[in-house]
């Protein structure tokens, strides 16, 4: 079913090209796929319109879509580069790129210790080969999903804090709060009111902040939450479309039709077979 959201899985190593030392290969270019790099060995700069970054081993490199970028090795290097489609991973890896990108756009970086680089070098192995396995099981897209997680989840433990961010309002740290219990338990029995809640809010008072930052309401957001990723595990898996409905999150598989056929014009099943 599908591509899934990767689109390639790149190993580099040292360059074969003459070179003195201190001097390197520089490629400057930019990309439809969004690009998460780890750097095992070597040095070198990854840089930007506004950036200039040294990055060495144990560098963990998310490089957002569109963005023209270059890097040069100076010593050395090899990795491993993931590219994907932001708009096909699962829900909560959405949020965790997104709560890296921020606004505005540039490279972001973290740097791993040697146990997380090992951890974060094995999972990326481990996600290459089920993503080359070309019998996918009915196990694959978790499997490819929880290891994406992992290594983003280290990317954020190890996060290097650009000095570029804008610095947060208080309202903008709980909605940020919210999103990510939403990404979370988006499959779950979640409801606005308990949100609200744990945030010491009203849900009147939740509800208006949040739709005052994102433009909708939070109930629209995890509904919308929901069928977007119905939508990836329909053309990404072989899964019967009322466990689907179950999966992510609606108890009742009739309103998920209706919802479904509201928001995308056709049922689930012609959703699937039109982009099988």
């Amino acid at each position: 079913m599908g591509n899934g959201f990767i689109t390639s899985i790149e190993h580099f190593k040292p360059h074969t090209f003459q070179a003195e030392q201190g001097e390197g290969l520089y490629i400057s270019h930019s990309h439809d796929y969004d690009e998460l790099t780890l750097i095992l060995d070597g040095e070198g700069y990854y840089s930007s319109a506004e950036q200039n970054i040294k990055v060495s081993k144990g560098d963990l490199i998310l490089i957002p879509s569109q963005l023209h970028h270059g890097f040069v090795c100076i010593k050395p290097w090899r990795g491993i580069s993931v590219h994907f489609i932001f708009d096909r991973i699962p829900a909560y890896c959405q949020y965790l790129f997104l709560n890296a990108y921020q606004k505005p756009l540039h490279i972001r970086i973290s740097h791993l210790h040697e146990e997380h680089l090992e951890w974060a070098n094995m999972s990326l192995l481990q996600l290459e080969l089920e993503w080359k396995t070309e019998e996918k099981s009915e196990y694959s897209y978790d499997l490819m999903r929880n290891i994406l997680e992992t290594v983003l989840l280290l990317y954020h433990k190890n996060m290097i804090t650009p000095q570029l961010l804008p610095e947060k309002t208080d309202d903008s740290l709980i909605i940020q709060e919210v999103l990510r219990e939403i990404h979370r338990r988006y499959n779950t029995s979640i409801t606005i009111n308990e949100i609200a809640s744990r945030h010491f809010l009203s849900e009147s008072l939740l509800r208006r902040k949040f739709s005052e930052m994102l433009g909708i309401s939070p109930k629209q957001y995890i509904i919308n939450l929901r069928l977007e990723e119905a939508k990836r595990l329909l053309q990404q898996t072989d899964l019967a479309i009322e466990y689907i409905s179950s999966e992510v999150g609606f108890t009742s598989s009739s309103r998920f039709y209706d919802l479904f056929v509201k928001m995308v014009g056709m049922t689930p099943m012609e959703w699937r077979k039109l982009n099988e």
